[in-house]
Order: structure tokens, then sequence, then C-alpha cells
């Protein structure tokens, strides 16, 4: 290993290069540049792939070796789009949540252009300062969670991609269930998102960066008062 003596130091730097490629390109490193960037063989560069992903960090597309998701990033296009105020660059978020997240891991103000998953209708959020600007007048838009906290793991590529979307009111969200066979969730404002997120997404760019651990990220929970069941890890 050229850059790295142990495995846990290969997987921190191997984590935050793959940030910071998302950062300055929009999407994620091959695994071949992986290989170039530390030194190593395909089978060690893909190793530290599957070891980010059982950490959490990352997700692989299934049967391949590819990197689908950096959490909040997406590879692909997606509902989820940001733009960096001033940048000519957007990225991808792989859900609602993410794209309000994407504030809090680069520390930038952002735009968010994204549509309601009940009508289509065009949302706009701008993010500044970990606070949503200028809120619409006509209702705000809502980031409606779908399964519970304790199934979001059970497969992340679905709870991620059909999920976690955004609505454009209260009404909105009402009309789809009434019109399916939906129900339960939980729909939460921008700004209770930008709470919730804080612990896990702000130091995303570190090299240090963990995961809080079940037992923070209940406290955490709780510290916001979202205590029913629907938030039980």
């Amino acid at each position: 290993m050229s850059q790295s003596s142990t495995p846990e130091n290969l997987q921190k730097n191997v984590r935050k290069y793959i940030f910071e490629h998302f950062e300055e390109h929009a999407t994620a490193p091959v695994l071949e540049q992986i290989m170039r960037k530390f030194g190593l063989d395909r089978a060690s560069a893909f190793n530290a792939l599957v070891d980010l992903q059982s950490a959490r960090h990352i997700a692989l597309l299934p049967g391949t070796q590819r990197i689908l998701m950096a959490f909040p990033f997406s590879s692909i296009v997606t509902p989820f789009r940001v733009r960096l105020t001033g940048k000519d660059k957007e990225y991808f978020a792989n859900c609602a949540w993410d794209a309000v997240a994407i504030h809090l891991a680069l520390g930038k103000e952002q735009r968010i252009s994204s549509y309601c998953h009940h009508c289509s209708e065009d949302i706009k959020i701008h993010l500044k300062d970990q606070k949503p600007v200028s809120p619409r007048s006509d209702g705000q838009p809502l980031v409606y969670l779908a399964l519970p906290a304790s199934k979001w793991w059970e497969n992340i590529l679905l709870t991620c991609s059909n999920n976690m979307v955004f609505f454009s009111s209260k009404d909105h969200l009402a009309e789809w269930k009434r019109s399916g066979s939906v129900t339960g969730g939980e729909a939460l404002t921008v700004d209770q998102t930008l709470r919730l997120s804080v612990p896990i997404y702000k130091e995303k760019m570190s090299l240090d960066y963990a995961r809080p651990s079940r037992e923070q990220t209940i406290v955490h929970f709780q510290s916001l008062g979202l205590t029913s069941d629907f938030w039980k890890i």
C-alpha cells in the first residue's frame, strides 16, 4: 500500500478520496482510479469498497465493482438535483433527504431542484447557513419518509430510490395517500430535515468522519422530538 500502512487508514483514505471526487467532479471515481491512487491491485481496491459498503459509507451497483451511492451523492441521474450557488456544477442526490443533506456535507449555499412525488410540480429549495431561504408563501415542501427507520438499511437502494421523496405540500401528500394503498410514514419540513442531518452528514468530508452510533442516533432523534415507533432503530 503506497499511502496507507493499515487497513483502517486505507479505508479512511479511500472513503475521503471518493467523497472529494464527488465534490470536484459530481460523480464517483471508478475502481481503476482507486487502484492508481493507492497503489492497489484490483482485488484489494474492490475489497476496500466492499468494506466501505459494509460500514454504510457507500453502496455499490449490485453485481458490479462500481460505486452507485456515496451518501448523500448519487452516481446516476435522479429527480433530486443540487447546484451550489455561483458554481456551474450540478450534483445528483440519492433521495430528498440527501438533497438537503448535501448542504450539510459541503457547507455551501445551494439550490435544490426536484419534483412533487404526487403531481410532478417543480420544487425549488434554497439553503444557506443551515436553513431554508425565502420559504414559499403557498406552503412549504415536505420530505416524506415512507419506511420506518428500522427498515432503511434492509435495502438502502430501495429506501433511497423509492421511499424518501418530496411533496409540494401537506395537501399533496394527503391526496397521494388517498389515491393509493400507502399508509404511515413521516413527513418532515426542510428545516427539520436539516436538523436531523447534522450528526450524520456535517463532517462527511473530513478524514476521520465516523457514522454516529446507534445510541447516538437514538439520542439525536429524541432531541428533535422524534420519539414515535417510526423512529425506533
